[in-house]
C-alpha cells in the first residue's frame, strides 16, 4: 500500500457545494480538513468552463433558487459573495405560450395563499373551469400532510387527478411549477416530493418562490470564492485527483488497524488519511470507491437504486438583444425555461454579441440526440417565439448535455435516500441526493454538508472523550 502523505481529522470527498458546506462547519468546530477533489475546481454541478468558441467562461447550465432556500443563502453569506447573487423583491415569471399569449405568475401584496391570486385570475394559459379545479386543488395541497407514507408511493400527477385537476391545469400550470424544480414531470415524481414544492416552494409564505440567480459566472460567483476561502482557513485542497478507493480503518503508517483512521486513495498514489472521511461523492462515485463487500450491504445497496434525470442547457450567441424579459418560461413549447444571459450577468463574448441561455429539464428526447440537432430545434423554436430572434443573426451555438444532472424524485425514492450516518465507522456522506427533505437543489447540497458536518462532530468528540483514560 502507498504510504499515505496527510493526516488530517476530517478528509472529505468532493468539492461540490456539499462538500464545501462541511467543511466551512467543520472549520467552524476546530477541525483540521483535507478537501480532495477529482477536477480541478470547486463548485461540482456548479461551474464555468472557458468555451473557445464564445471567447469566454460559459456556466455549464443555468442555476436558480428561490427565497425559501434559507440555507444555501446562508452558505453564500459565509462564502461572501451574497451580492454576486440576485434575488426577485417579489416574484414575477412571465409565462408564455407559441401563439403569443402572455401571462404571469406573480406575487401580490396580499398575505399567503392569496398572494398568487389576482395573477393567477388573469392567468390566460387556464379556462375559468381550470382555475376554479386548481384553486380546489392548491386548497387541498396545502392542506395536505406530505409525510403520510402512502403518497410516497403514487405519483403527483396520480395525486392531482385524484383531485379534481384536468390535464391542461396538470401541463400549464402544475407542471410548470414543478418539473424544473424535480427535473422531472409529475407523472413521474412521488405524490410527497410534489406536495414539498407546493406547500414549501408556492405556499409558505408570500415570498417564498422568488426567484435568484448568479449575476455572474458560475465559477466566479461559487467555485473560486470557495477555494479562497478554504486555503484562507488551512485546508489542504488536493484538487485534479480522483479517489479510486476508500479505505477501511488503518494506522497512520498505512496497515489496518482498528479504530484507528479512514483513508482515501487517490488516482496519483496518494493515500489520505482522516479521523473520519466524508464522501460528497455523487452516489454513483461513492459505490465504485467502496469495497465490493462493501457496496452490496443493505444500506449502500439502496443507493445503488437511486436513478438520474438529465438536463440539457443551450447557449445562443446572437448578433443583438431578442427579449425584453430577463427570463421567461413557456407552456407549450421544447423550449422550456429561456434566460437573456447577457442582460442577467452583464457578460458578452469577446467578439461581441448578446447570449440567451435554453434550460430544459428532464430532457429524455434531447440527451441522446446529437449536438446539432438540438441546436436546430432550439434555434429554429426561438425564431418561432420570439420575432426579434427570428430577424436575428445566429454567431455562435454551444449545447451542454447532463446526463446525469439530478437525482430522480421517483415513487419510493425517499426511502433510498441514506442520512449522513453509515453502517461504517467513521464514514459519513453528503450531497443532495442524502436525506435532507429537500429534492436535488443547491438547497438540498447545502443542507447535506451541514448535516454531515453535525454527524461528524458528535463521532469525533465521542471518539476523543473515549480516548481519555
Amino acid at each position: 500500500m502507498p504510504q499515505p502523505d496527510s493526516d488530517a481529522n476530517v478528509v472529505i470527498l468532493g468539492g461540490g457545494i456539499a462538500g464545501v458546506a462541511a467543511a466551512m462547519d467543520l472549520l467552524d468546530a476546530g477541525f483540521t480538513v483535507t478537501l480532495v477533489e477529482a477536477r480541478r475546481f470547486l463548485g461540482g454541478r456548479v461551474f464555468s468552463y472557458p468555451d473557445s468558441t464564445f471567447g469566454m467562461n460559459l456556466d455549464n447550465g443555468q442555476h436558480v433558487f428561490v427565497t425559501c432556500c434559507t440555507q444555501f443563502q446562508d452558505f453564500l453569506e459565509r462564502l461572501g459573495v451574497r451580492d454576486s447573487w440576485f434575488l426577485q423583491d417579489r416574484l414575477r415569471i412571465p409565462v408564455h405560450s407559441r401563439n403569443g399569449r402572455r401571462g404571469a405568475l406573480a406575487a401580490s401584496g396580499l398575505p399567503s395563499p392569496f398572494h398568487l391570486l389576482p395573477s393567477f385570475l388573469s392567468y390566460p394559459h387556464l379556462s375559468l373551469v381550470d382555475k376554479m379545479r386548481v384553486t380546489w386543488g392548491l386548497a387541498k395541497a396545502r392542506l395536505a400532510n406530505r409525510h403520510a407514507p402512502h403518497l410516497e408511493d403514487v405519483t403527483f400527477q396520480q395525486w392531482l387527478r385524484e383531485n379534481g385537476q384536468s390535464e391542461r391545469a396538470i401541463r400549464n400550470l402544475w407542471n410548470l411549477v414543478v418539473e424544473p424544480i424535480l427535473n422531472d414531470n409529475v407523472r413521474d415524481v412521488s405524490a410527497a416530493m410534489g406536495l414539498f414544492v407546493v406547500q414549501d416552494g408556492m405556499l409558505s409564505s408570500a415570498d417564498s418562490a422568488n426567484m435568484g440567480y448568479s449575476g455572474d459566472a458560475l465559477s466566479s460567483a461559487l467555485g473560486e470564492p470557495a477555494r479562497k476561502l478554504l486555503e484562507r482557513r488551512g485546508v489542504q485542497l488536493i484538487l485534479g485527483d480522483p479517489v479510486r478507493r476508500i479505505l477501511p480503518c488503518a494506522g497512520s503508517d498505512g496497515h489496518a488497524k482498528s479504530g484507528a483512521f479512514m483513508g482515501a486513495a487517490l488516482a496519483s498514489g496518494r493515500v489520505v488519511w482522516g479521523r473520519s472521511v466524508v464522501s460528497a461523492l455523487p452516489f454513483p462515485a461513492l459505490l465504485r470507491t467502496l469495497a465490493p463487500e462493501t457496496a452490496v450491504m443493505p444500506f449502500f445497496a439502496n443507493v445503488g437504486q437511486l436513478q438520474w434525470s438529465p438536463i440539457v442547457n443551450l447557449h445562443i450567441c446572437y448578433d443583438r438583444p431578442v427579449m425584453d424579459e430577463p427570463f421567461c418560461v413557456f407552456v407549450d413549447s421544447p423550449l422550456q425555461w429561456v434566460f437573456d444571459h447577457s442582460r442577467i450577468t452583464g457578460q458578452t463574448p469577446e467578439s461581441g454579441g448578446h447570449i440567451v441561455t435554453i434550460s430544459v429539464s428532464a430532457a429524455w428526447e434531447h440527451i441522446d440526440l446529437p449536438r446539432e440537432e438540438i441546436a436546430a430545434r432550439l434555434v429554429a423554436e426561438m425564431a418561432e417565439v420570439f420575432p426579434e430572434a427570428g430577424n436575428a443573426s445566429v454567431l455562435n451555438v454551444r449545447v451542454v448535455k447532463q446526463r446525469e444532472a439530478t437525482f430522480r424524485c421517483r415513487p419510493g425514492a425517499n426511502r433510498l435516500r441514506p442520512g449522513p450516518v453509515t453502517p461504517i465507522s467513521g464514514l459519513f456522506l453528503a450531497g443532495e441526493w442524502t436525506k435532507t427533505g429537500w429534492p436535488s437543489t443547491m438547497e438540498g447540497a447545502v443542507r447535506s454538508g451541514y448535516n454531515a458536518a453535525g454527524a461528524v462532530t458528535k463521532y469525533l468528540k465521542r471518539e476523543a472523550h473515549a480516548e481519555v483514560p
